[in-house]
């Protein structure tokens, strides 16, 4: 029988979606079940907005808060749904001063940062750029910030200072920090350098049961990486709810939650909501399109800089859009290594055509034109059946470049490349050089490797796991003198690994994700590098590579213009060049 005190009203269970869009409502009593949704849409509106689904009746997070004032239903709330609308509340009414103060500092500078942060115990250590940073992160009516600074610009340590800020000033009392797996070893060492001793610094790995340990253990400074944040969110979910609000989340190389489709970002934007404050720290947060940048934003903000904006799903069309939000209701600092570092070496690039060998030849020749021929036989609704194998035997070709014999097990001579890189290596090593080689492909970074193995030829790739192992790869390249060839996938080595004793990184074979490309950049050109880096991008003349590579530098002009970067480009060969081949031409018309 139905409770007195529900006469009349409808009784309901209030629960947040996967998506963190919005909150579902499921009736009591399933006599209820054709009267809840008229009763949610007559208490409060909302149009079409408010509908019924499998999972619900769906209540948009905009309409969310007046749940709590209509006087028609009954509801139990989850304390994941609780929270959820006391969040965006909270936010929604400093989100405008939040907004305008952070503006204000990046307008003033540091001076007016510095005098805001005169409690913080990093002033002594920290770049001008850097206390803007920490200012604009520890804001009183703050609950977040986007720190954009390029690769090698120092976010590490500004992460470290703002945490030590807001834990002095009892805002904080731990921070989580996630991060890929190759940077995970590193935040226990860097707060151990700038703040040794203060803070208990742990880093949750190993097994489960050696995982939940650490948890147990309720360390100031925890770190993880992005696949224990997925497969421990419960127990992570856990200690931030026993004090919530009182936990900092930090998300490093944060281009990996780009997609509220992952898996990991829903799982770490479900995290945030038990957190006071979130930072993601990214150098290159837009590496494919201007649509990266809304899910970091929301993670912060909880999705209000780009409430109600509708982005395109073209990336021309929605490159106006995005940036348009983020220049007025962006929480967010950016500063590029030229502003900052001015002092750092000058960097170039050159491309190095090489022909292709002849077997190479032939394979890559009676590749593409048994592709071309498959595709010119489809139509487009067979072409879209089929787009996923066209894809793979695309990447194929990709790889003949690179090392056939991983396509073709009877492949028998040297691959070009390998060719050219004799001469390369030959070359640096008679200069006494370390050089850094990017291959994106096992069987190729094993020949490497191999090769050059009188040379103390390391690797650091998926086939590497052991993170000491890592670790001491790195250590040997930077510190001793035998070490002199690191040959690295950027997948793996391209985020937040310091390899400036190099000062040549040769590009071998590139990786599909502009991402990896773009981070790889930056291991040996950032701070402490003494001297001008130079990069050489191997490609096979008159192939499909040339055309890849291109779409890398755009796609890295693109982002640099959506995060409004005044950047004079590097000088390459082919530029160089052709201005001193235009310089001549005027002679000759004299």
């Amino acid at each position: 029988m139905r409770d007195e005190q529900w006469v009349g009203q409808t009784a309901a269970d209030v629960r947040v979606g996967d998506g963190l869009d919005g909150l579902y409502l499921t009736e009591r009593d399933s006599r209820d079940a054709l009267g809840l949704l008229a009763t949610v849409k007559a208490a409060l509106g909302g149009g079409n907005s408010v509908r019924r689904s499998a999972n619900g009746v769906f209540v948009p997070h905009q309409l969310a808060g007046q749940l709590e004032r209509t006087d028609d239903l009954i509801l139990r709330w989850t304390p994941e749904a609780r929270r959820f609308v006391e969040n965006r509340r909270r936010a929604s009414e400093v989100f405008d001063v939040a907004v305008r103060h952070v503006q204000r500092l990046k307008a003033e500078g540091s001076g007016a940062a510095r005098a805001e942060v005169e409690d913080s115990a990093g002033l002594a250590v920290l770049d001008a750029h850097q206390v803007l940073n920490v200012a604009a992160m520890t804001i009183k009516e703050g609950f977040g910030l986007c720190v954009f600074d390029e690769q090698g610009a120092g976010k590490t340590v500004t992460l470290i200072y703002a945490f030590d800020l807001l834990a002095a000033r009892n805002e904080a009392d731990r921070v989580l920090i996630i991060a890929p797996k190759s940077m995970v070893p590193e935040w226990p060492k860097d707060f151990g350098r700038f703040r040794p001793d203060l803070y208990r610094t742990a880093v949750v790995s190993g097994s489960a049961r050696e995982k939940r340990r650490v948890l147990q253990d309720d360390p100031e400074v925890l770190v993880t990486n992005f696949e224990t944040a997925v497969s421990m969110e419960g127990e992570l979910s856990a200690l931030l709810r026993s004090r919530p609000g009182r936990t900092v989340l930090a998300v490093d190389e944060s281009f990996f939650i780009k997609s509220m489709d992952a898996r990991r970002t829903r799982a770490i934007r479900r995290l945030r909501e038990w957190c006071g404050r979130a930072y993601v720290l990214c150098g290159t947060p837009a590496p494919n399109a201007p649509q990266d940048l809304v899910q970091q934003f929301s993670l912060v903000d909880f999705g209000l800089a780009f409430e109600g904006v509708e982005v395109p799903t073209d990336r021309a069309e929605a490159a106006p859009v995005v940036q348009s939000v983020i220049d007025k209701r962006g929480l967010y600092t950016r500063h590029l290594k030229a502003e900052v570092l001015p002092d750092l070496p000058a960097k170039s690039f050159q491309r190095i055509f090489v022909p292709l060998a002849r077997q190479q030849r032939r394979l890559y020749e009676h590749t593409l034109n048994e592709l071309v021929s498959d595709i010119e036989q489809t139509d487009e609704k067979e072409f879209g059946r089929r787009y996923a194998n066209f894809l793979a035997r695309r990447s194929a070709l990709l790889q003949l470049c690179s090392n056939p014999s991983a396509i073709d097990p009877s492949y028998s001579e040297t691959p070009a490349k390998l060719e050219a890189l004799d001469a390369v290596v030959s070359r640096l090593m008679s200069a006494n050089e370390k050089v850094l080689v990017w291959s994106f492909y096992t069987q190729s970074i094993t020949a490497i490797v191999e090769r050059y193995k009188a040379h103390g030829a390391m690797r650091y790739d998926g086939q590497v796991t052991d993170i000491d192992t890592r670790r001491e790869t790195v250590r040997r390249f930077q510190e001793d003198n035998e070490s002199m060839i690191l040959v690295a996938n950027p997948a793996a080595a391209g985020a937040g690994l310091t390899l400036h004793r190099a000062r040549f990184a040769v590009y071998e074979s590139l990786s599909n994700q502009a991402a990896h490309y773009l981070q790889s950049l930056d291991r040996i050109h950032r701070r402490g590098q003494q001297r001008d880096v130079e990069y050489l991008i191997l490609l096979c003349d008159k192939t499909l590579e040339i055309q890849e590579y291109e779409r890398l530098v755009t796609k890295e002009l693109a982002a640099q213009s959506l995060l409004g970067d005044v950047v004079t480009p590097p000088p390459t060969r082919d530029t160089f060049l052709e201005e001193a081949r235009a310089a001549a031409d005027l002679l000759m018309k004299d």
